[in-house]
């Protein structure tokens, strides 16, 4: 498949490198040129630098083209407008990640086939883990190649003590939450993975083993 993400912020990033893992050819548009020669240099897609509520920016992507048109960044006006004008020029699928779980409906109004607000997919995700439902985990395994995993981090993890940003998961992983108790805590990049605590992660099935094994020592 032919995919155009706009943003190559955290979510971009990953999405970029679990969609080119699958051997889709993967296009990413930001207006950051210091993100853009990173990922560049890292995954293996054609990286634009421009703002992609730009017709010529979208233009020189062939957005036209594109199976999917994912916009990602954080910033609600430059997913949406982006994915209107994708849609106008083509895009057969357009799909926006919004930030506030108010918009979803109204943005998908708007004639956009997907808007996705990653706090409320984070919690049916854990809904789903927490009531013991795998209908979802088993969906995300059978059609795209990816598991959602619940590892606890043990005594002997080496992750034990370190960051998110420190642990050194393969690039197929993303980490979702991290759950302590009753809490469910945000996975920021300087949170720090205590014993006890659950981390709940995306991973390719390839390396899933791996990755339990990095959380569970």
């Amino acid at each position: 498949m032919r995919i155009v993400i706009v943003g190559a912020g955290k979510i971009g990033s990953n999405l970029a490198r679990m969609l080119v893992e699958r051997d889709n050819e993967v296009i990413v548009i930001d207006a950051d040129e210091e993100r853009c020669s990173r990922l560049s240099a890292e995954v293996d897609a054609l990286v634009i630098k421009g703002d992609a509520t730009k017709l010529e920016t979208l233009k020189d992507a062939e957005v036209d083209r594109a199976d999917v048109f994912v916009a990602v960044t954080d910033r609600d006006e430059v997913n949406v407008l982006s994915c209107l004008i994708a849609k106008q020029l083509g895009s057969t699928r357009t799909i926006s990640r919004v930030g506030d779980p108010a918009l979803v409906e109204v943005v998908e109004e708007l004639g956009i086939e997907r808007a996705i607000c990653p706090e409320l997919v984070t919690a049916r995700l854990l809904s789903s883990l927490v009531s013991g439902s795998y209908g979802l985990t088993e969906l995300l395994a059978s059609r795209s190649g990816f598991k959602l995993l619940e590892v606890a981090v043990s005594p002997s993890s080496p992750v034990l003590g370190k960051t998110i940003k420190e642990v050194p998961k393969p690039p197929t992983c993303m980490v979702l939450a991290v759950a302590e108790g009753d809490k469910v805590l945000k996975a920021s990049d300087d949170l720090e993975l205590r014993e006890g605590q659950r981390v709940i992660v995306l991973v390719s099935q390839e390396d899933e083993e791996e990755v339990k094994k990095l959380f569970t020592g």
